[in-house]
Formats: C-alpha cells, sequence, structure tokens
C-alpha cells in the first residue's frame, strides 16, 4: 500500500512537471504567430486612443444691417462704403441698365468709396487746408479784371446773343469801353488751351483743367464743359468762395463746389456735388 501511495505521488509530480513545461511554449506560440498552413495571420489590433474633445464653438458676432440711403439715383452707401458695387468694378462700364440713368452716370465710375459729410458727398476724404488764389502766369486774369485793349491773337465768338472773346485762357465781354473778363462760358469751343493746363482724369474720361475751367477734347479744339464730379486739381483761381456746408468749408467756383483734400501729400481739391 505505502509502494502504491508513492508511485502514485511521484506519478501526480511528474504529470504537473509535464504540464507546466508545455503551457509557456503555447502561450508564447499564440502571442507571437506567423501564420502558416491555416491562413493569412490576423494583424494585431491597435491599441485605442480616444478622440479628443471638439473645441468649443465661438459664438460669431452678427453684423448689425446698415440703413438703406439712396444716392444719385439708387447705389446703396453708408458712411464711406458703397454696397452695391464690387471691389474693382466700375460702374461706368459694367452697368448698361445703370448707364443710361442720368441720375447715375454722372459720378459714381472709379473704384473708389464714396465719402457722404453731412450735406454733400465725394470720392475722397475731406481735408482742410487754406485756400490760396493761384494765377496762371502774367497773360490770365481773374473774373472781373479790365483791360482797355486786348491781344492781337484774342478771337471773337459768339453764343446766343452774347459775343466774348478769348485769348490766353481768359474770357471778355466788352464793357465800358473795354474789355472785363467773365466765367468761361460753357459750351464755348476754343482752338488752344495755354501751356501749364492739367489733364485730370475722371473714371475712364479725361479733362482739361486751365485757369479754373473744365474742358473736353472736340474735332475743333477744347470745349468748355461744366466741372465733373470727382475730379481733382492742384489749384483754383482768384475769386473762389469759402462756405460752410455743415460744419465743412468747401469752396464755391464758377457754379461747381470743392472740397479741401491731401492727395499723394499735396494739397488739391475735389469737385463734390452738394445736396
Amino acid at each position: 500500500m505505502k509502494i502504491s501511495f508513492n508511485i502514485q505521488c511521484t506519478f501526480t509530480f511528474c504529470s504537473m512537471l509535464l504540464i507546466t513545461s508545455v503551457m509557456p511554449q503555447e502561450s508564447n506560440a499564440q502571442r507571437f504567430n506567423h501564420g502558416g498552413g491555416g491562413g493569412a495571420a490576423r494583424a494585431p489590433m491597435p491599441a485605442f486612443h480616444p478622440a479628443p474633445p471638439a473645441p468649443a464653438r465661438r459664438q460669431e458676432a452678427v453684423p448689425v444691417q446698415p440703413s438703406r440711403v439712396t444716392i444719385n439715383g439708387g447705389a446703396r452707401n453708408v458712411g464711406n462704403h458703397d454696397f452695391n458695387r464690387n471691389a474693382n468694378v466700375n460702374v461706368h462700364e459694367n452697368a448698361p441698365a445703370i448707364r443710361q440713368d442720368a441720375n447715375v452716370r454722372h459720378n459714381v465710375r472709379e473704384d473708389e468709396n464714396v465719402y457722404h459729410v453731412r450735406g454733400y458727398h465725394g470720392l475722397r476724404p475731406y481735408a482742410y487746408h487754406p485756400y490760396h488764389p493761384f494765377y496762371w502766369g502774367p497773360r490770365w486774369h481773374p473774373v472781373g479784371f479790365f483791360l482797355s485793349a486786348l491781344a492781337a491773337n484774342a478771337f471773337r465768338f459768339s453764343i446766343g446773343s452774347q459775343w466774348y472773346y478769348y485769348a490766353d485762357g481768359c474770357y471778355y465781354i466788352p464793357y465800358q469801353g473795354g474789355y472785363s473778363v467773365v466765367p468761361p462760358p460753357i459750351g464755348a469751343i476754343v482752338s488752344y488751351l495755354p501751356d501749364g493746363y492739367e489733364t485730370v482724369p475722371v473714371g475712364n474720361d479725361y479733362f482739361y483743367y486751365y485757369g479754373g475751367a473744365f474742358y473736353i477734347a472736340v474735332p475743333q479744339g477744347y470745349q468748355v464743359v461744366q466741372a465733373p464730379p470727382g475730379a481733382v486739381v492742384s489749384q483754383l483761381p482768384d475769386g473762389a468762395v469759402e462756405q460752410d456746408v455743415n460744419g465743412q468749408t468747401l469752396l464755391f467756383y464758377n457754379n461747381a463746389y470743392y472740397q479741401p483734400i491731401s492727395q499723394n501729400g499735396q494739397d488739391a481739391y475735389e469737385v463734390v456735388t452738394v445736396n
């Protein structure tokens, strides 16, 4: 009986040793399985990383829609912003329907904002500077100047029933045995402009400026026209009158208003429309 018990214990101990030696090998075989015979081995599962939380959504400010202001027959402008035009879009070129509207076509033609200053508007910001009357040389004279005789190159023309004389950028009418300088009459055509005139771009158009008058080129020479809104000139002649328009000092000359501005660091004047 004792022998049988010892044999049984020995057998049990040996069985346990055999099982212990086999189990690690099977575990390693399962852990580092390279496949074979039974098909492709399955790739190990990647480590799980939870997605980061989404950032908090910032509450965007809702812009307040500006009030509608109608200028020049329908352009919607507020402050110095023209919401009716895209950047670098020329209304005169790209809106044939608007171009037919006489209230629009005459001054919103540049790629610039429209500035509204309490009673008038222009294309550039107001920048006050003192007014200094300008003279275009010894042969140019301001309105009201009297001459007893005209230069030899003066020529005569008529508009309506009025006779005029033109010489060196000045216009005269007979007066008390002599001649008095008058504002350039709209529609007058002259054959030349004196040296010193300016070429003034307004949108896609070009004007010529001399002695306070604007001209366009015509087959016969140069024709006097009304000052075009948006035109910028460097000088105003003697005879311009300063006027206060709701707190801003404008200059009035020959039926046109000019606002003082700064352009390229230089004093200048822009033709503006007064409401």
